[in-house]
């Protein structure tokens, strides 16, 4: 997420810029790919330790790129640039602030490393990528977090399409149970269609992400429509890939737009106006391992409909669980998961009977 200034007259801007400006946290710990201040001098140099190995990866997978050796690393509590923190949501786990080659990450972010990746590519973005539009700048650093830092890239991919999915109608998983042991020679099956969908009342519209500055932290959307034009942007992005939206990118300024034309990315992408192909795209794009962080976040809905099955059945909770087998797949893609694999859903579920 890039911090946009808040709008003051001209008449001693500056100062009052300055007089807003958050205070630094108390540690600095320099390094070769910049300065990294934090609360203790163990959160600075792990830090600065993740920096220094981040930055390189950067630039070399990132075309055209350069990192400013005046950028600074601030950890924080919430991220926030200004003493009123009005620029920062309460989801942002990073924050860029451009003006002042500064990036500002949660201390409480489950995906550090991750986040920096995100911040980082904001911060190494050169000349050439001028025509990238609206949000797609945002699904660009996520691609490129998903690539460097692949442990924890299924939580990202999980999270992004399936926000793109909800964001165009929903996700539907299928839930499919049979008994373990036969009973006179039949096994009985029992299966369930779950739909899940988003707050909004109204499925988005995709093609919007070419306009809402999503990224901005001016940008005033709901945290639920934000999270689904990053979803968007991250599908785009990783169909067209890293190299090839730079090369639209170099032939957009060659010809004179000032932005990306849209039909450009989404004939790059294999993508229309119809909000169903979209929704396809995104569950087809989610593996086992995305699968799985999808169950993991989304877990009530099965486990809900699985424990209302099992209660029919004797024994303790335990034993009604291992009296049956099965899976969860998507309904718009091929993943597709044994619930003996899920221990998790296992424990979501034995809480309800």
């Amino acid at each position: 997420m890039r911090i946009t200034p808040p709008r003051l007259g001209l008449l001693s801007a500056t100062l009052a810029l300055t007089a807003c400006l958050a205070p630094p946290p108390d540690v600095a710990v320099d390094s070769n790919a910049g300065l990294v201040r934090a609360a203790s001098q163990d959160e600075a140099s792990e830090l600065s330790e993740r920096l220094a190995s981040l930055s390189p990866l950067v630039l070399e997978r990132l075309p055209n790129s350069a990192i400013s050796d005046k950028l600074e690393v601030w950890l924080q509590d919430q991220p926030h640039l200004y003493h009123s923190a009005a620029e920062a949501s309460s989801e942002a786990e990073g924050l860029y602030a451009p003006g002042h080659e500064r990036i500002l990450l949660s201390r409480n972010c489950c995906d550090q490393e991750r986040v920096l990746a995100h911040e980082l590519c904001h911060a190494a973005l050169g000349a050439d990528w001028q025509p990238l539009t609206g949000t797609l700048e945002e699904g660009l650093c996520d691609v490129l977090a998903s690539e460097l830092v692949p442990e924890q890239s299924p939580r990202l991919r999980a999270g992004r399409l399936s926000s793109a999915a909800l964001a165009c109608g929903g996700v539907r998983l299928h839930l499919e149970v049979r008994d373990r042991e036969a009973n006179g020679g039949a096994k009985f099956g029992w299966g369930a269609a779950i739909h899940l969908t988003s707050e909004e009342d109204t499925p988005a519209d995709p093609l919007a992400l070419f306009q809402v500055q999503a990224g901005l932290s001016s940008t005033r959307v709901k945290a639920s429509v934000k999270r689904g034009y990053y979803g968007l942007a991250f599908l785009v992005v990783e169909r067209v890939g890293i190299d090839r939206l730079h090369e639209l990118c170099l032939e957009a300024s060659a010809q004179g737009f000032r932005k990306l034309p849209r039909s450009w990315v989404l004939r790059e992408a294999e993508l229309g106006e119809d909000i169903s192909e979209w929704r396809k795209a995104a569950a087809q794009a989610m593996g086992e391992a995305e699968l799985r962080e999808l169950i993991r976040m989304y877990p009530a809905s099965i486990a809900n409909a699985l424990a209302h099955h099992l209660r029919s059945k004797p024994g303790t909770p335990e034993q009604r669980w291992e009296a049956v087998e099965g899976s969860v797949r998507l309904g718009e893609g091929t993943a597709e998961l044994a619930l003996e694999d899920l221990a998790f859903l296992r424990a979501e579920v034995l809480a309800r009977l």
